[in-house]
């Protein structure tokens, strides 16, 4: 996979959503997913979307993949079947 073919991932508070710019991520408004709280969400991209870069929105956290997995996996944005 080529450089330009990884995602990075943003943790981003619930009350900059409106300040995201779903043109520049990989995800519709709709299917970005929300912590148990309501209080975060995650998006994904290619590049640094503009509205990060100019300090629009200034992410909790930006997450690799595999981070990104391993915190979708904790009790804070997953709750188990039993």
């Amino acid at each position: 996979m080529s450089e330009t073919n990884v995602l990075t991932y943003a943790i981003i508070k619930t009350i900059d959503f409106d300040k995201v710019d779903f043109v520049e991520v990989v995800q519709e408004p709709t299917t970005v997913r929300y912590n148990l709280a309501g209080t975060q969400f995650v998006i994904k991209y290619n590049s640094t979307p503009s509205f990060i870069s100019d300090g629009s929105v200034i992410p909790d956290a930006i997450l690799n993949h595999s981070d990104c997995l391993a915190l979708m996996a904790t009790n804070v944005w997953y709750t188990p079947i039993e």
